[in-house]
């Protein structure tokens, strides 16, 4: 991934005076966030996810290399992290190549706890197929910070139906019991489902290419095209021309627990989509419901909501201050329309029809 310039997010009292009367809320300055310090280890954080077992825990981990498309040898590692960004526990997956890891998610399956690391970055648009590993969340944290092993449990290959798709952002859907994701280099970007049932046990022999090569591939299918991944405050516009579209490209994705609020990160700002009560998320993610900037244009790749859907966590790459921020979800977003007793949200999703 090539460098993201990084600018500070201020506005000049001249483009305030001359906007104020015509700004509205989504314009509006956004509070200031918590900022952390994630560990020098963690230099190219990518993705990030709750732990579904313990509440003040999170789970990340470093993308490949500046050049995923070397396929040189890299440990392939988790580290789980507190809500203040400091490493409690690491995790070696055994068996298994990195390749271009861009996220991970929580999963519960059949009453265990578990990640699912995506491996599915392509920057050059080149690998024929992507591949998401199943690995079991650990049920211990250490007191002091140590590294274990493990290998993955299950595996699912995939591809998508039209060629290769440099993704980011992934999310588990448990009320679908499905997997989302999420294309990042498209106008529009597209939203994907692969079903949990697709998933296959990881093999016990062989090397890891081997194993890898040893799956069937799914197919992934089409639910929707994003909308309104758009500027969101007066900077992001002016500065649009000198950027292009890669401000909003969508770095990662993170669903609420009860399944309806889909935050989704790009370098410089956060937009919300919230599907209602039988609504299709091809409906759902046409338009945002609410929208925040970011408190600067920086590579923001991994993003997680806290259990009470309150607060999002986000880490971005590099070292240093402000790699890990805490932000309070907009009450726009939480914000939802009355339902009727007892509704919940669909089931599942379907392919796109329309």
């Amino acid at each position: 991934m090539a460098p993201i310039v990084r600018f500070p997010y201020r506005r000049p009292l001249g483009l305030l005076l001359l906007l104020g009367a015509g700004c509205t809320s989504l314009w509006a300055a956004p509070p200031v966030p918590a900022e952390h310090e994630l560990p020098s280890a963690l230099d190219e954080a990518s993705g990030l996810a709750q732990s579904g077992q313990h509440a003040e825990l999170l789970w990340t981990h470093n993308d490949n290399i500046n050049d995923p498309g070397s396929m040189e040898r890299v440990t392939p590692l988790v580290h789980g992290i507190d809500h203040q960004g400091r490493l409690r526990l690491s995790v070696e997956l055994n068996g298994v190549i990195q390749r271009d890891w861009e996220a991970i998610e929580s999963v519960r399956i059949g009453g265990s706890h578990g990640l699912v690391v995506a491996d599915t970055g392509d920057n050059r648009d080149t690998w024929p197929d992507y591949v998401l590993w199943f690995i079991d969340e650990p049920d211990e944290i250490p007191s002091s910070a140590t590294t274990r092993a493990t290998t993955p449990t299950h595996l699912l290959r995939f591809r998508y139906p039209d060629g290769p798709a440099d993704t980011e952002a992934m999310v588990v859907d448990p009320h679908g019991r499905q997997i989302l994701v999420l294309t990042k280099r498209e106008n529009p970007p597209r939203l994907f489902a692969l079903p949990l049932s697709a998933r296959q046990p990881f093999p016990d022999e062989g090397t890891p290419r081997e194993r890898l090569a040893s799956a069937d591939v799914q197919e992934a299918q089409l639910l929707g095209r994003m909308g309104g991944l758009v500027p969101t405050d007066p900077i992001n516009w002016l500065l649009s021309p000198l950027t292009g579209r890669k401000t909003s490209l969508p770095t990662g994705m993170a669903l609420s627990p009860d399944g309806r609020l889909l935050a989704v990160l790009t370098y410089s700002s956060l937009y919300f989509f919230r599907r209602d009560v039988g609504e299709r998320w091809s409906k759902a993610i046409r338009r945002p419901v609410a929208a925040r900037s970011l408190p600067r244009i920086d590579q923001w790749e991994g993003i997680a909501f806290d259990r009470g859907a309150s607060q999002l966590h986000i880490v971005r790459e590099g070292t240093g201050p402000g790699t890990m921020l805490q932000i309070e979800v907009p009450e726009a977003a939480l914000a939802t329309p009355e339902t009727e007793p007892g509704a919940g949200p669909r089931p599942a999703d379907t392919p796109e029809s329309d």
